[in-house]
């Protein structure tokens, strides 16, 4: 072969000893555990980006508490411990869900399809984020225009929701309203996230679901994330058929929508 003629391209990887595999070309056993750490790289991002929030949340109100206190405010501070105590068992109820998905799952992230009351695991969701979103005195209302069962797996779905409500709070201002909608269509389930935040430029929601090139932002309140929420939806929405898009303009707010098809099975 002439010197000057690109190698095989294997995965993006050219197939010789640079790319990592031990005898150059990759082995079936290589490259299966190239897939279960890509998995698992995808696992610890989502529960690092879940835990985060889920602590966040909490620390958040104790600095509110310490401001009532050093103020000799009892009664707020006695309603914003009893937040506290909350927020601490929504973060336990969630990193049980957590443990049992990956106890579950193994190093995989399999698909596991269940009938759930879409409501009563939405009302979950918004209760789990209520000490953070309450930071800000933002509000999340649903709006269900349709209800039901859903057949789903179900710690995915949590994790859309969990992940779309987060970035609409840190993007939307002190005292705004984020609100979820749900449709339902002849053989399919449609899901709205809307906020009247910050809104997004072209040049960042060309580079939202691109690993390479993405830029963080933070929220209005100065919070960060790791930019692989949204990465995470679109796998799980794409795991069910579904598909994610967006509408978005600067200083207007941002509305995210997803689709889950009516599966059976």
């Amino acid at each position: 072969m002439d010197s000057n003629t690109p190698p095989t391209q294997f995965n993006g990887y050219p197939l010789d000893s640079s790319n990592g595999f031990i005898h150059g070309s990759p082995t079936d056993e290589e490259i299966r555990l190239q897939a279960l750490n890509h998995s698992k790289d995808k696992l610890l991002s989502l529960v690092g980006h879940d835990l985060r929030s889920a602590i966040g949340g909490v620390l958040g109100i104790v600095r509110m508490l310490d401001q009532r206190l050093e103020q000799n405010d009892i009664e707020e501070a006695k309603r914003l411990s009893g937040l506290i105590y909350k927020a601490g068992q929504d973060a336990e109820d969630l990193l049980k869900d957590l443990v049992a998905w990956t106890r579950n799952s193994g190093q995989e992230l399999k698909f596991r399809l269940e009938s759930i009351d879409i409501l009563q695991l939405l009302n979950t969701e918004v209760d789990r984020l209520h000490a953070v979103a309450h930071q800000k005195k933002q509000r999340i209302k649903i709006d269900a225009f349709d209800s039901g069962i859903i057949r789903a797996d179900p710690y995915m779905l949590q994790a859309i929701f969990r992940n779309l409500l987060t970035n609409a709070i840190k993007f939307s201002h002190q005292g705004g309203e984020i609100k979820v909608c749900i449709y339902r269509q002849p053989g399919l389930w449609e899901f709205q996230v809307k906020d009247k935040g910050v809104g997004m430029t072209e040049d960042t929601q060309a580079l939202l679901l691109k690993i390479d090139g993405r830029k963080q932002k933070s929220g209005t309140s100065g919070e960060m994330g790791s930019g692989f929420g949204l990465l995470l939806c679109e796998d799980f929405i794409q795991r069910h058929g579904g598909h994610l898009t967006w509408e978005s303009a600067t200083g207007e707010g941002t509305t995210f929508s997803f689709t889950i098809p009516e599966l059976l099975g």
